[in-house]
């Protein structure tokens, strides 16, 4: 998958610095319920959690609200 442009990042959040934080945020989870995993491997992880944000799975929300559906 290509990384997504500067102009998609900032349609979701409006703040790339927001999408990052969430991004971080789900592969922080993603690789401690996968880290007894023997095919762990960060970069994919990260790649996951992109992907999750970028269509729309992970919802970003600012102000104490919460930042995941499902999580």
């Amino acid at each position: 998958m290509l990384p997504p442009s500067t102009r998609d990042i900032l349609k979701i959040a409006g703040s790339k610095y927001a999408v990052v934080v969430a991004v971080a945020k789900r592969a922080r989870i993603l690789s401690e319920e996968a880290k007894n995993d023997e095919n762990y491997r960060l970069s994919s992880i990260v790649t996951r959690a992109l992907d999750e944000v970028v269509n729309g799975e992970i919802v970003i929300s600012f102000e104490g609200e919460r930042e995941n559906k499902g999580a």
